[in-house]
């Protein structure tokens, strides 16, 4: 934590830590963090991109992801088909569809709403 995201932290402060799934020697299994408060898990999600951009080579493929229930994964799955529903009915050009656009959901509880990002393809 603190040589990519510039955090203290103790081990008090991760409440529980262990890997999900079952074991496999050809397959990496998650590893599942709770943290002592908020504060600090926010602090670590909303600094991910010193991550995705750090240079030490241990950490090249490992990800980062909240931990949903599969209720909040449905309803996040839902909100980005209406999203991509409501882009095919305001659309008038063919050529703009949904698959030009990843639709991401941000926000919690009551303020989620799903952003709309222009995907940069590349023509070769």
């Amino acid at each position: 934590m603190d040589a990519v995201f510039d955090i203290k932290i103790d081990d008090q402060d991760i409440t529980k830590m262990y890997r999900l799934g079952q074991w496999n020697e050809n397959k990496p299994r998650p590893l599942l963090l709770a943290f002592r408060n908020m504060e600090q898990k926010e602090s670590v999600m909303s600094n991910l991109s010193n991550f995705r951009s750090t240079r030490i080579d241990k950490f090249k493929g490992i990800g980062i992801s909240h931990d949903l229930s599969p209720q909040e994964r449905q309803e996040i799955k839902r909100k980005v088909e209406l999203a991509k529903q409501e882009h095919m009915a305001s659309t008038t050009d063919s050529s703009d569809g949904a698959e030009n656009y990843h639709f991401r959901v941000v926000g919690k509880g009551q303020r989620q709403r799903v952003l709309k990002i222009k995907r940069n393809r590349l023509k070769a």
